[in-house]
This record gives C-alpha cells, sequence and structure tokens, in this order.
C-alpha cells in the first residue's frame, strides 16, 4: 500500500494538497486531496470551504470553486458536487450532459467521461477516489459510516463492472483523509459485528473504529489487493491545521477530494444512469 502523510503534501497557486504520484504520472488524470488552506472562506469555515450545510456563504463556495478549478486547469462548472445523504445511492454519468439530476442526493458518482470532475466532501467521513487505467472509467465515494454500513464501496466497484466492464485487476484506489481509529468512537448501537477487527473496544459499549481499513477490506472482499491501494494516513481530528472535522470542532467547513478525467476533443451526447 501507498501511504501519503505530511511529507507528501505539495502546494499549487496557495493550495494545499495531496495528490498520487502514480496517479499524476497520468496525462489524462486530474485529481487532488485539498487541505482546508488557501481559500475564501471566513472563521470558523477558513478557509477553503467546500461545505453548504455547515453554514458557508454561497459567495465563499463560489470563489473556492474558482481557485481550485484554475490551478487544477478546468472550468468550474464542470466540478460535480454531490448532496451526500450519508446513504449508499451511486450516479452513473454515462455519457455527457450539460445539466446532471438535481438536487443531487447520492454518495457516489462514476463516469469515463472528460470534462468531468467528480468531487466528495467530508469534515472526517473517507473519501475514495477509483480510476480504471484500462477503461478510463473514474468513481468518487462518501464513505462515512453509514455509508460504510451499506457496504457502498463494495457496491460502486460492482456498479463499475456492471455499466463499464471495469475488473478489479485494472482498478487503482486513493483513500483520501478521514477521522482514524485513533479519534473516532462509536457506541455499541451503531457498531456492526463484522467491524471488530478493525476496532479497538473502549469499554461501557463503546469502539474505536477505522474506518478506512474496514473499506480496504470491502475492497478486498471485491478482488483489490493492498498494492492497488494508496492511503493519506492523516487523522483529521489531530490535524487541525491540515483539515476540517466535525468530530473535534462541532461547526466547521468541508475539504475537497477530486477526480476527473482532462476533456478531449470526442463529441458528446448526453445520458445518464441512475
Amino acid at each position: 500500500m501507498n501511504i501519503l502523510n505530511r511529507s507528501c503534501l505539495k502546494t499549487k497557486n496557495g493550495l494545499l494538497y495531496l495528490a498520487v504520484p502514480e496517479w499524476e504520472k497520468i496525462e489524462w488524470i486530474c485529481h487532488a486531496f485539498l487541505t482546508r488552506n488557501g481559500g475564501a472562506s471566513p472563521a470558523p469555515f477558513h478557509s477553503l470551504d467546500f461545505g453548504t450545510a455547515t453554514g458557508g456563504l454561497e459567495k465563499h463556495l463560489f470563489e473556492n470553486k474558482k481557485k481550485v478549478a484554475s490551478a487544477f486547469h478546468f472550468e468550474p462548472d464542470r466540478l460535480v458536487l454531490l448532496h451526500q445523504k450519508h446513504r449508499d445511492r451511486t450516479l452513473v454519468l454515462k455519457e455527457p450532459t450539460e445539466d446532471p439530476p438535481s438536487p443531487l442526493e447520492y454518495d457516489a458518482v462514476i463516469t469515463r467521461w472528460p470534462n468531468r470532475f467528480l468531487g466528495i466532501r467530508t469534515a472526517d467521513c473517507l473519501p475514495i477516489l477509483v480510476l480504471d487505467r484500462v477503461k478510463k472509467v473514474i468513481a468518487a465515494i462518501h464513505a462515512g459510516r453509514e455509508g460504510t454500513a451499506l457496504q457502498i464501496t463494495r457496491k460502486v466497484l460492482r456498479r463499475m463492472e456492471a455499466e463499464f466492464g471495469c475488473i478489479p485487476e485494472n482498478l487503482s484506489i486513493s483513500l483520501g483523509p478521514s477521522i482514524g481509529v485513533c479519534c473516532y468512537e462509536i457506541d455499541e448501537k451503531v457498531f456492526v459485528p463484522e467491524w471488530e477487527p478493525f476496532a479497538v473496544p473502549e469499554g461501557e459499549g463503546k469502539w474505536r473504529i477505522d474506518l478506512a481499513r474496514i473499506n480496504i477490506a470491502q475492497m478486498k472482499r471485491e478482488g483489490i489487493r493492498e498494492d492497488q491501494i494508496s492511503r493519506v494516513d492523516l487523522c483529521t481530528r489531530c490535524h487541525p491545521d491540515l483539515f476540517f472535522s466535525y468530530r473535534g470542532e462541532g461547526r466547521t467547513g468541508r475539504q475537497l477530494s477530486f477526480v476527473g478525467i482532462r476533456a478531449t476533443d470526442s463529441e458528446c451526447h448526453p445520458g445518464i444512469a441512475k
């Protein structure tokens, strides 16, 4: 497994972010796990906030979108932001379209078309980016506790196979920053027994769980090997200078993780599968 830590941080146009070195070598892929730094939002959402339900102003969100788009060379309106619901619904963009369905009440999105940049917003939940180098298909997943319990990651991998013929050996998967097992305590009412190998009992019906490891285990059940996985090994609560954390701050913003396919001159026809 390829581990990314603080030493892997990069800066682009004033934005602090992490990227997978192997993915950066692929000229048709654009991706980043952004931090909270380099944006326009005021406290407590300072500064690169992509949240919508946390109190961030629309004008600041627009400025932050423009800054990211400019730094990574795409148009702001090509960034697809989901209205994440902590469930397991997946949007499949089968062909280019100017107007995806609204509101985008999904927790994952898949596409094979260029000039779409799939964004996930988090403040402790786990963002997961998936790439099929052979079929040129990408996916972005929001895997919080509820989505992980619903096995959203396994469902997305299966959907990629069903819709586009993706097979496990051709996939590369990157896990972004999330709350670590050091800080993520839940109670037995929401604890899933199969998580026990990735949890630390705290007594009195409480557990600390490792969201990343649980999702990695789910990927392995779908045929993914550890050498196909990269992981940002930074707890969002432990690194408040880099990341928003709901557990750490309560009222806070959301950082953005995204992946996109660079634009080509191909002709496009709209179409969407849900």
